[in-house]
């Protein structure tokens, strides 16, 4: 679904005027109001992301709407062994690292192991031996950093694959489409307008239970559906970038 279609009437914020009974161009045709429900499909699409994250743990699931890959690229500096890890260049918030990366002697990129909580090399990672020095071969996550072992004792590189939020609609958004599955794009109108009739039109419970029942069958149907795809598979789902803004 594109994010405001007034011709074709198909878009999410003419889904969110059918289902919150507020009628043709009530929301696109009052900018107030569509900023305030872009910022509510901003806020659904952070309801329905650890959904998709918990029910397909194998697909690297990225928004397709972003312009630059989910990678980010950082010289080491000796000496330094804490990396702050908060959003990529983009200002786009990283939610988890998938994999960390150091360059060797010879500039190839080596995988480095993830030392967990209960790990019981978690306390040498953080001793601050200064004479733990050299190239890194794992890292502990704490907090917004990232701390690598051994610290970094030369020039090279650090590379982190990570997952980040979607990509957020602007109100003045047309053609934009979200980068979750096509089938369940109607969630980030469904959610919204629950949203709106729940604190303005309250007495109307037959609707307000019909919205509800509709966000609880599709969200069943997305768990679904991301759970049972071909396991030897990898789906790139596919979002249009264009927009009219």
């Amino acid at each position: 679904m594109q994010f405001n279609d007034t011709t074709n009437r198909s878009g999410i914020i003419q889904a969110c005027e059918r289902w919150t009974n507020l009628g043709k161009e009530a929301i696109s045709g009052d900018s107030d109001l569509l900023k305030e429900f872009t910022a509510d499909i901003n806020l659904a699409f952070d309801e329905i992301l650890p959904l998709i994250f918990a029910s397909d743990a194998k697909w690297q699931r990225d928004d397709a709407n972003h312009t630059k890959e989910p990678i980010a690229v950082t010289p080491l500096v000796s000496g330094q062994q804490a990396y702050n890890v908060i959003a990529d260049e983009q200002g786009n918030s990283i939610l988890e690292i998938t994999k960390v990366y150091v360059t060797d002697e010879q500039g190839t990129y080596v995988r480095l192991s993830a030392v967990d909580e209960g790990d019981r090399f978690t306390d040498d990672v953080h001793a601050l031996n200064a004479a733990n020095t050299g190239t890194p071969t794992r890292y502990d996550k704490l907090g917004t950093a990232i701390y690598l072992d051994p610290v970094p004792n030369d020039s090279g590189y650090l590379k982190l694959l990570f997952s980040r939020t979607a990509s957020y609609f602007a109100s003045t958004d047309t053609t934009k489409t979200p980068g979750i599955p096509l089938p369940f794009h109607e969630l980030l109108a469904l959610i919204p307008s629950k949203k709106y009739v729940a604190i303005h039109k309250s007495d109307n419970r037959v609707l307000l239970a019909t919205i509800n029942e509709a966000i609880a069958e599709r969200k069943a149907a997305l768990t679904n559906f991301l759970s049972k795809r071909s396991k030897d598979e990898r789906t790139v789902m596919r979002g249009r970038v264009e927009s009219s803004r």
